[in-house]
C-alpha cells in the first residue's frame, strides 16, 4: 500500500498536476514504506527465516541451494540448481553468510539436502529455488528504493528529483511480485507434506472426486479472478486518472 501511494504521487508530481496531493502521497508511502521495510527484514523475516531452520530444515536447504550439509554455510545470492550433479552452478556467494544468519555463528552447521531422505525433498527445487531468490531481490530492491526516498525526502530533494520519481512510479509493482513470489515459496516448500511430517500430499488427494471435476473447478476460480483483476486494474487507473476531490479547506472556504 505505502508504495502504491508513493507512486501514484510520484505520477502526480511528474505530471504537474494535484501538486499538493502529490507531495503528501509521497511524503506518506516513502515514510510508512520505510519502516514497513525495516519491519519485514527484521524482526518479522529474521525470525521466519530462524522458525524454519528449526521445524523445516529440508525447506530451508532448498530454498537457499543448499545440496551438502556445512559448517560456516555460504549464502548464494544467485545461482542456478543443477538437480542432475546435485550442486549449484556459477553460483555468487558470500562466505559463511547462511550460518550466521541462520544461528547467529560463523561457523555454525546448517543442514542441507544430503542430511534428508529423498523422497522428503520438496518436489520441484528449482521453483522454489528461484521463487524465492526473486523475493528476497525484490525485497531488498524495494528497501534500498525507500530508504534512498527517505533520505532525499528529509534533505528536500525528493519531490523536484524527476527521474528518481520515475523509480517510485515505476517500482510499485515490486512489493505485489514480491508477495506472490513468497507465497509460491511458502506453497512449493512444504511439500511433499499437506501436514508436515505427519501426512503426505499424495495421501491427502481425495478419492472421490475426478481429476476433471477438479480440472474444471481449477478453470473456473482462474477464470473469476482474471476477470476481478482486470477490473480491479481498470477501476484503480480511472480513479488514479480522475484525481482526488477538492481540498476540504478549499470547499469550506468558498
Amino acid at each position: 500500500a505505502s508504495f502504491v501511494m508513493a507512486a501514484v504521487g510520484a505520477y502526480y508530481l511528474l505530471a504537474g498536476r494535484d501538486g499538493e496531493y502529490g507531495r503528501m502521497f509521497v511524503r506518506t508511502g516513502v515514510v510508512a514504506g520505510v519502516l514497513a521495510s525495516v519491519f519485514v527484514v527484521f524482526p518479522s523475516g529474521d525470525a521466519e527465516g530462524k522458525n524454519i531452520a528449526a521445524h523445516q530444515p529440508v525447506k530451508l536447504a532448498a530454498m537457499e541451494g543448499l545440496f551438502e550439509t556445512k559448517e560456516g554455510a555460504e549464502l548464494v545470492l544467485i545461482g542456478q540448481p543443477d538437480m542432475e550433479k546435485l550442486k549449484m552452478d556459477n553460483p555468487l556467494h558470500v562466505p559463511k553468510m547462511l550460518s550466521f544468519l541462520t544461528y547467529y555463528r560463523w561457523e555454525a552447521e546448517v543442514k542441507g539436502l544430503d542430511a534428508f531422505p529423498r523422497e522428503d525433498w520438496p518436489t520441484n527445487i528449482p521453483l522454489l529455488y528461484y521463487s524465492y531468490h526473486i523475493m528476497v531481490g525484490l525485497g531488498t530492491i524495494f528497501i534500498a528504493i525507500m530508504i534512498i526516498a527517505s533520505i532525499m525526502l528529509w534533505r528536500k530533494h525528493l519531490y523536484t528529483a524527476r527521474q528518481f520519481l520515475w523509480i517510485l512510479m515505476l517500482s510499485f509493482p515490486f512489493p505485489y511480485i514480491a508477495n506472490t513470489a513468497g507465497w509460491w515459496t511458502a506453497e512449493l516448500g512444504r511439500q511433499p507434506w499437506l501436514v508436515y511430517g505427519l501426512l503426505r500430499t499424495m495421501d491427502g488427494t481425495s478419492t472421490v472426486v475426478s481429476a476433471g471435476n477438479t480440472l474444471f473447478t481449477l478453470i473456473g476460480f482462474a477464470g473469476m479472478y482474471f476477470v476481478i483483476g482486470v477490473l480491479f486494474i481498470l477501476l484503480v487507473v480511472k480513479t488514479i486518472n480522475q484525481g482526488p476531490g477538492p481540498h476540504p479547506a478549499l470547499s469550506v472556504s468558498h
